[in-house]
């Protein structure tokens, strides 16, 4: 009876990938295994989806979650049973916080084999416990394809169909054989369809935010997975309001025009009067000025829009919650708005441009250092080029230092549980979903953690240009009150983590390009013509950083 056991498992899988396939994914990101061999050959034997095979499962769930996040569609992710499937979780747990859809489908052993010692099995029932949108396990040896075919439409409907999107994760039990018993099956679909985009409205909030036309209003964006046209609405409020825009480097909103700030979070909270309406869309900020300033900002309003009701703000200041989505919830209500006086958005424009010249003159009397180097890169790379920024310092440096004569760029970042694991694999992901070359702005820790990344670009002949200030540890912890404690905390040995790796050494043994720079104009032309994989390194002097971090901080006072 083998034949019919694995043909079932084919004839399952088959329409599950079908069905998949016309609900809008295109992509399938797998890592190699024997007992999801029923799920990787189907897949690979569907038309219109695209495999691409990593070898480890870390670095293919941040693959996946990259390619999701660039491209706005949802990704499914297959590996065998056992520890391949535990090794998604940190990417699990960055989608479910970022809101990236991930259909993230675990091969599993029979029911007999759990719990009995068998090889390379452990428990997989809801594994990723609620970092997941949805859980549900396939029947073993069902030889029932309209199931599977529910199942393929339920899955990416709960990933991807509503105002919150996020990972789901389908557990695939296999009983042997696993290999095909005869011809693959090919099936149609019969009941997928694309999905479409929601963009939650509610009549009352546009009323609500229309009412605060004429007073004076500042916006914070964090975050944003928007595209051209939303970047434009959101600016376009502004531009009616008359309400200045402080904005993440990730919100995709830098650089469109004189009401989104430059160097805004050196005059935050220094001009001596406080907003009267404080509207908060997109993610938590990234920048601890911006943090402290909307926790401690004393608007009589102080609206939060999240249209995935989380919620998320860590000082709960806002005094109301809004569920609509904030390009369709500003978009319409910018014909209403009646503008605030003229001087309220001159004095934050006249401020943000004296601070931004102010710390220029700094940037100029130093090396390339972190600053400078976010200032070139962002005026070097070629406007196609995306730019993947890590967590810990990179993000906030490009926040801080976007230059005002830079334009528009997209800017990805994993600002869902902000760690550092994963940058340079989620990077290469937007890459291929892009199909476009793309860089990452990483910190020599962040690379270091996520060496699989460069390998897997490698192998991708991907175009991704890594940018690495590499100032030997953890840099962030120097800006920390707890550098002040020195050897009583083990601060070096600990936290710092001094780890001497040659980096280019490290490139050349994955077969990537690598340069150090240690010139602006030498980053410029570095990363001016991106092709293949390039680490580009800049060493920096720590010492010397600090000092212009408070340099820096001196100045715009």
């Amino acid at each position: 009876m083998t034949g019919p056991v694995a043909d079932a498992a084919y004839r399952a899988t088959a329409r599950f990938w079908a069905e998949m396939a016309a609900c809008g994914v295109t992509d399938v990101v797998i890592s190699p295994g024997s007992r999801s061999t029923p799920l990787a050959v189907a897949a690979r034997n569907q038309e219109g989806l695209r495999v691409t095979v990593q070898l480890d499962e870390r670095v293919g769930g941040f693959c996946a979650l990259g390619m999701a996040k660039a491209s706005g569609r949802p990704v499914a992710l297959v590996c065998t049973s056992g520890t391949a499937a535990a090794n998604y979780l940190p990417a699990v747990v960055e989608a479910h916080h970022a809101g990236v859809p991930l259909v993230v489908c675990t091969a599993d052993r029979p029911p007999e084999l759990r719990g009995v010692g068998a090889g390379q099995t452990i428990d997989q029932v809801k594994l990723y416990g609620d970092h997941v949108r949805w859980y549900a396990e396939t029947p073993c040896d069902g030889d029932e394809p309209d199931f599977s075919a529910r199942l393929a439409v339920r899955a990416v409907s709960m990933a991807a169909a509503g105002p919150d999107p996020g990972p789901v994760h389908v557990n695939w039990p296999f009983r042997k054989p696993l290999e095909p018993q005869g011809p693959l099956p090919r099936t149609g679909a019969t009941v997928g369809r694309p999905l479409l985009a929601v963009r939650p409205l509610v009549d009352a909030e546009v009323e609500e935010v229309s009412r605060l036309g004429g007073r004076r209003g500042l916006i914070v964006a964090g975050a944003l997975d928007i595209d051209t046209d939303g970047a434009a609405a959101i600016v376009g409020f502004a531009e009616a309001a008359g309400w200045p825009v402080v904005a993440d480097a990730g919100s995709q909103l830098r650089g469109r025009g004189p009401l989104v700030l430059d160097a805004a979070e050196w005059v935050l909270g220094r001009s001596g009067e406080d907003p009267e309406v404080l509207l908060h869309i997109g993610g938590p900020p990234s920048n601890r000025a911006i943090i402290e300033f909307v926790a401690s900002c004393e608007a009589d309003e102080r609206l939060l829009v999240d249209p995935r009701r989380r919620w998320e703000e860590p000082s709960l200041g806002w005094t109301q919650a809004m569920a609509s989505d904030p390009v369709a919830l500003l978009g319409a209500a910018a014909p209403a708005m009646t503008p605030t006086d003229e001087g309220w958005a001159a004095g934050w424009i006249d401020a943000s441009a004296d601070a931004w010249s102010r710390v220029e003159a700094v940037l100029g009397r130093g090396g390339l250092l972190e600053p400078l180097l976010a200032a070139t890169l962002l005026r070097s790379l070629p406007p196609h080029v995306a730019l993947y920024a890590s967590n810990s310092m990179p993000v906030r440096d490009v926040t801080s230092f976007w230059p005002p004569d830079t334009p528009p760029r997209r800017v990805l970042v994993n600002r869902g549980a902000n760690g550092i694991d994963g940058v340079v694999a989620s990077a290469l992901g937007a890459g291929l979903a892009l199909d476009s070359p793309v860089a990452a702005l990483v910190g020599d820790v962040a690379v270091l953690h996520d060496i699989g990344g460069l390998l897997a670009a490698a192998r991708a002949g991907a175009d991704l240009t890594v940018v690495v200030p590499n100032n030997d540890g953890g840099g962030i912890f120097s800006l920390l009150p707890l550098a002040d404690a020195g050897g009583e905390v083990y601060f070096q040995e600990l936290f710092h983590t001094p780890h001497g790796v040659a980096l280019g050494d490290l490139a050349r043994g994955l077969g990537v390009g690598y340069r150090r720079v240690e010139r602006a104009d030498d980053l410029a032309d570095a990363v001016a013509e991106p092709s293949g994989v390039t680490v580009v390194e800049v060493p920096i002097d720590h010492p010397a950083a600090l000092r212009q971090r408070r340099a820096l901080t001196d100045a715009v006072l």
